[in-house]
């Protein structure tokens, strides 16, 4: 199969996938829904990034594309995060007094759940369909290298661009600013979706280190998660009225000692990963 159909079937599978997503949250943006969409943005960002190694695809219609694509990210992000904390103070509610919190984020999941539903009905999805045809238009006609070897070449170059990005946030990371946790996080996603996609349209070139990628992401996850809620109860306890404060401490302290677990973790079991992709000669 020649590589730019390849290239063409990928980004017609994701920008389906997009649409779909869009669509799905539009109507009802259930946990599951904003997960898959939000996984979506990042796939499409990853195709940018190879497509602006691999092809000669101008860069100003992927910049068009990528700022489209990355909306629903900034609409959802608050309501996955409220979708997460439902989840874990239900679990922790059972023989302890939190019903005032479990009121609190399941009022900021409908507030933030219409506000997201907002936002994305505003997106164009016809200009975003547009520019998503320039960019299609593009992959065909710019075929790209026309020996596996050289397409291989091309293909290692996105995913060390990729892994460089990483790096920087790997150097910069400070576990006391969550901000470089975050980015951290999003640098992990890209060599993740990045790798992938490489894999899938050159099985010869393999990323080194994507395991570990992933167990640092899923960490950074879980130190995230707990900081949000803990701001979250904070909120709660600071109320003049809130019930069963003690209740709500003694909670905070448990979604503290997990963050601080976390961090642990990461910081005794994180490598010194050395993300590099090779061809493996067949």
């Amino acid at each position: 199969m020649p590589p730019s159909v390849t290239l063409v079937r990928l980004f017609d599978r994701s920008w389906a996938a997009w649409r779909h997503g869009v669509g799905a949250c539009r109507r009802k943006p259930s946990r599951r829904r904003v997960h898959a969409l939000r996984v979506e943005c990042r796939r499409i960002e990853a195709l940018i990034e190879v497509l602006r190694q691999a092809t000669d695809t101008p860069s100003k219609p992927l910049r068009r594309l990528q700022e489209i694509a990355a909306e629903p990210l900034e609409a959802l992000s608050t309501l996955r995060d409220d979708q997460v904390q439902v989840r874990r103070v239900k679990e922790a509610a059972a023989g302890s007094h939190l019903e005032a919190l479990c009121a609190d984020v399941k009022r900021r999941r409908k507030r933030h759940a219409k506000r997201a539903r907002r936002a994305l009905a505003d997106i164009d999805l016809a200009k975003a369909d547009t520019a998503a045809l320039d960019i299609r238009q593009s992959i065909v006609r710019h075929q790209g290298p026309p020996t596996p070897e050289q397409r291989a070449q091309l293909l290692i170059a996105a995913a060390d661009r990729a892994a460089a990005e990483f790096a920087l946030r790997m150097a910069r990371l400070e576990p006391s600013r969550p901000r470089t946790l975050h980015r951290l996080r999003v640098a992990a996603k890209r060599v993740r979706y990045v790798a992938d996609i490489v894999a899938e349209i050159a099985p010869e070139v393999q990323i080194a280190a994507v395991a570990d990628v992933l167990a640092l992401q899923r960490g950074l996850g879980h130190v995230h998660d707990a900081e949000v809620l803990a701001s979250r109860i904070d909120a709660v306890t600071a109320r003049r009225h809130a019930p069963y404060k003690k209740d709500l401490r003694a909670f905070r302290a448990t979604v503290i000692a997990e963050r601080e677990q976390a961090l642990a973790e990461l910081s005794r079991t994180l490598p010194l990963l050395r993300l590099a992709a090779h061809r493996v000669e067949g």
